[in-house]
């Protein structure tokens, strides 16, 4: 339990906790470790209880007296097995974040709505949407950030229609998606909405990506301008680019609603 707590400080601390948690989530996490520090005082005084066994005769993974039932030091042994795992997969082992490979495997969102069903959906976030759609159409060029990032993909991929020829400046890593009839380049980040266990990838087809020789998992800042690309009877938005630079994978390398 103190290490638990000594675990989660440590990643508040380096601010690597947001490499797991959406950071609306960091002051549950906070509460966690305050509650196992608790746990360890209390289970402490436990320690030193005196007992009516003989312990002199007992191993590191405990005692096995005669009343105990059958098996118990093997219970006792997967008990603190399954306990330590966590713990000496997150002191001992390096932190990878999410990329193409992932990406591929979980599969990539092109398409908030399907388009001509937005009535179907929720009317909340059908307004939601609208809202955004009108504050991007007045800006001269969309700057996609991580501030801004969730709600204007779900604009472009709800609405590609209303942002044609519109300017975009986009972040993100490249990969090469082939499950659809064509071959497609897209600029891509992981969308997080609670934890990386929830984590889905979102982007923008890069028209004539694979003439750009951008290697996969590459990170890249693109400028272009957006177009509509119809593949598999979905419209998806697609950028034409007019420059781009390969950029330093940031620090926090996910999105979040």
């Amino acid at each position: 339990m103190l290490l638990f707590a000594v675990f989660i400080f440590i990643l508040h601390e380096t601010g690597e906790i947001t490499r797991f948690i959406n950071p609306k989530y960091l002051f549950f996490s906070q509460i966690a470790s305050v509650i196992f520090l608790l746990l360890f005082f209390i289970q402490v005084p436990r320690i030193f209880a005196s007992s009516a066994y003989d312990h002199s005769e007992c191993g590191p993974w405990g005692c096995s007296h005669e009343d105990e039932e059958e098996g118990g030091m093997v219970k006792i042994i997967l008990a603190y097995g399954l306990i330590s795992l966590p713990l000496l997969t997150g002191f001992l082992l390096p932190y990878k974040d999410f990329g193409a490979e992932e990406a591929l495997k979980r599969g990539i969102s092109y398409s908030t709505l399907d388009h001509g069903h937005l009535e179907d959906h929720d009317e909340v976030l059908n307004h939601q949407i609208n809202k955004t759609v009108q504050e991007m159409l007045k800006q001269p060029v969309l700057e996609f950030d991580n501030e801004n990032f969730a709600r204007f993909i779900g604009a472009v991929t709800t609405h590609p229609e209303n942002f044609l020829g519109k300017q975009v400046v986009v972040e993100g890593f490249i990969l090469n998606d082939d499950s659809l009839s064509n071959k497609l380049t897209v600029i891509t980040r992981f969308l997080v909405t609670h934890c990386v266990a929830d984590a889905h990838a979102v982007g923008l087809v890069i028209e004539k990506g694979d003439t750009l020789g951008i290697k996969e998992n590459t990170w890249v800042r693109v400028k272009g301008e957006l177009s509509i690309k119809k593949t598999d009877n979905i419209l998806l938005p697609t950028i034409k680019i007019s420059s781009w630079k390969e950029i330093q994978s940031p620090m926090d390398p996910y999105v979040y609603p």
